[in-house]
């Protein structure tokens, strides 16, 4: 199937599920999303920057931590199962600062 037959397939309203992390817990996310079978198309933006309710992560002498961002557009059961994994890695990394962000969104 092409590009444009999958566009049209995947079409319409959609969740969008934003998801910002310190970079040290990548592979947990990405294993967590591997066994649970989504987020399998995505956006990932590397040495994210910013100070949210944790540490700042700021990539200088200072604070030398970066953050990952994951934008991902999936089906509402499917953003359930992307919330379940940040909740479970809020807990577990505790300190770290997970932000997840949830909106409806259309593709066109």
């Amino acid at each position: 199937m092409g590009y444009v037959e999958n566009i049209k397939i995947h079409a319409g309203v959609q969740k969008r599920v934003e998801i910002i992390f310190s970079q040290a817990i990548e592979e947990d996310f990405a294993q967590l999303f591997k066994e649970r079978e989504v987020a399998a198309r995505y956006t990932k933006i590397a040495g994210v920057m910013g100070a949210g309710y944790s540490n700042p992560r700021l990539g200088d002498a200072i604070w030398p931590q970066l953050n990952m961002m994951y934008i991902i557009y999936c089906s509402d059961d499917d953003a359930k199962k992307i919330i379940e994994i940040v909740e479970q890695l809020r807990l577990q990394y505790i300190g770290e600062g997970i932000a997840c962000f949830v909106s409806q969104s259309e593709e066109v």
